[in-house]
């Protein structure tokens, strides 16, 4: 049935047909704009608004899936559970019928029982027999005592050999150190007796030939090696070089007698004429003084150089 052509432009979902009055019969269909009612609002659509290019209806479907699936699961797991039925718990533990417990008599049997029961306090341990029972007792802890008698082992006394006392030998050729410096050594330097560090050129010096003693024999004087007849001898108290002439006053001041000390390790020389007088070093000088012993110069033997 033909459209009447005479009705005002009709409207299908808010656009003209195109071959509606005031349509375009020729260009593409596109939705016409709505006029405005009034009061400001437009008119109820009742189609689905268009957002971008996609829809809501294709997220609605792929929810209701998911939640099928989801469903079907549960149901699936439900099913295969009461499939297996209860578990048979009373067959996995299953605990040993417990053995009826016996009670030893009372009182025990000596013959038959194996641990022995008490009732009496612990005798002392001094009050224990060593005779062996025939019940198994515990035997109480004692210290074991041996029986080895220690022995002493000797104590070594370690034996210590003195060294002999030093001396001066009659007929030798010697020198004499001081003990407590033994770098100096007796010498004559310029016909006086000294105490100096010998070198080279020195050595001769200090070389002497032990005598017996001129004036006695339980003593000794001293010879110069590189002045033969030149004796040691105090002079105005002072130690000199001088050539023997002969009197009975030389061979007294030149004659020396030595005395140990400190254990037989030094001698000193103890004037003969001057019993009271020893040879000492006075700033490397030597001479005679009236002291001690003690406090004397003391002298070493040493091997002429």
């Amino acid at each position: 049935m033909p459209e009447d052509d005479t009705r005002d432009g009709l409207r299908v979902g808010g656009w003209i047909p195109p071959y509606s009055p005031g349509g375009a019969p020729t260009g593409p269909i596109r939705p016409t704009v709505q006029p405005a009612l009034p009061g400001g609002t437009r008119p109820r659509d009742h189609f689905p608004r268009l957002r971008g290019t996609v829809t809501t209806r294709p997220r609605l479907v792929l929810v209701a899936a998911l939640c099928l699936a989801c469903a079907a699961t549960a149901a699936v797991a439900v099913a295969l559970d009461a499939a297996r039925g209860p578990e048979p718990v009373a067959a996995e533990f299953t605990f040993p019928a417990a053995a009826p417990q016996t009670w030893p008599a009372w009182p025990p049997d000596p013959g038959t029982s194996d641990v022995p029961v008490s009732v009496q306090p612990s005798p002392p341990a001094s009050s224990l027999s060593a005779t062996p029972t025939g019940r198994h007792t515990t035997a109480p802890a004692t210290t074991a005592v041996s029986t080895r008698t220690a022995t002493k082992k000797p104590t070594r006394t370690a034996t210590t050999t003195k060294p002999a006392p030093v001396s001066l030998s009659v007929g030798s050729t010697a020198g004499l150190a001081a003990a407590d410096e033994t770098a100096l050594r007796v010498r004559h330097r310029d016909y006086r007796g000294r105490l100096d560090r010998i070198g080279h050129r020195e050595r001769d010096d200090a070389n002497f030939r032990i005598r017996s003693g001129l004036a006695n024999s339980g003593c000794v004087s001293f010879e110069s090696v590189n002045f033969p007849g030149y004796y040691l001898r105090h002079r105005n108290y002072e130690i000199r070089l001088d050539r023997i002439d002969g009197s009975e006053l030389f061979r007294q001041d030149a004659t020396f007698c030595p005395l140990t000390i400190r254990s037989g390790a030094a001698l000193v020389l103890r004037s003969h004429n001057y019993p009271r007088h020893y040879v000492v070093s006075d700033d490397q000088w030597l001479r005679i003084v009236e002291t001690s012993a003690e406090r004397a110069t003391a002298f070493v033997p040493r091997a002429a150089l």
